[in-house]
């Protein structure tokens, strides 16, 4: 199964005025860096996630995180992870940056189709 979940890093130089058009190389840079902090900040909790021991359920077995591809939105990310069964159990408090917001949009996902390959199922 995988849950989806929506994550907002607090907004930062161009993110917080919304102009993503036309940035000057200063603000990039300031976008990348952003996001490289971010990315330093969770990508090892994340990681050791499917290295976790055993339980009765919500054991994950891929984790993969998603980022926008557009100056304004580098902050915004979803994250899928893929779990046997059950509630991944994942305290995003203990290592998320502060003032990110954590949604869950959907859980208890199973793959239907795929293309190219079509159903699995």
């Amino acid at each position: 199964m995988v849950t989806v979940f929506r994550i907002v890093a607090p907004p930062t130089g161009i993110e917080v005025t919304g102009d993503g058009s036309s940035p000057t190389d200063e603000e990039m840079a300031q976008e990348k860096e952003a996001r490289q902090a971010f990315l330093d900040a969770v990508s090892p909790y994340l990681a050791a996630l499917p290295a976790q021991p055993p339980h009765r359920s919500g054991n994950v077995s891929k984790i993969e995180l998603l980022g926008g591809d557009v100056w304004s939105q580098l902050n915004q990310y979803l994250l899928l992870v893929t779990v046997d069964i059950g509630d991944p159990r994942i305290d995003f408090d203990s290592f998320m940056p502060p003032g990110t917001t954590v949604t869950r949009v959907a859980g208890d996902l199973v793959p239907l189709s795929q293309w190219p390959d079509g159903d699995l199922t």
